[in-house]
């Protein structure tokens, strides 16, 4: 995955009574943090990627909302080669992989059957 994707806009976006115009935004790998605050958002999956749009590309939040849906599309697929869903309740990561020295029977001194 590269590490910076740069999305150039088809239509530039100007916020009334902002004097920038964003006719391109530069997304980069997100950290943790901004990973926990966008899953914090209220609302459907659309703001929660938005906020994550905004902190990864530092523009404001408002500029995210109106991307074309394409471009949209096109910024959350990027960002979703970073994120991944944990599994829900009961449910497993789908791996075999042995997650502590006792998950073999309860005696750490063997090995996992």
């Amino acid at each position: 995955m590269d590490d910076t994707k740069i999305l150039i806009l088809r239509t530039p976006i100007t916020i009334k009574g902002d004097t920038k115009t964003y006719d391109s935004i530069t997304l980069r790998e997100p950290n943790v943090d901004e990973l926990d605050r966008s899953a914090q958002v209220k609302g459907s999956a659309y703001a929660c990627n938005a906020a994550l749009i905004s902190m990864v590309a530092g523009i404001p939040l408002i500029v995210a909302r109106k991307l074309p849906k394409t471009e949209y599309e096109e910024a959350t697929a990027y960002l979703a080669g970073f994120t991944w869903t944990p599994p829900q309740s009961g449910e497993t990561s789908g791996t075999d992989a042995q997650t502590s020295l006792t998950s073999g029977g309860g005696d750490p001194t063997q090995p996992a059957a």
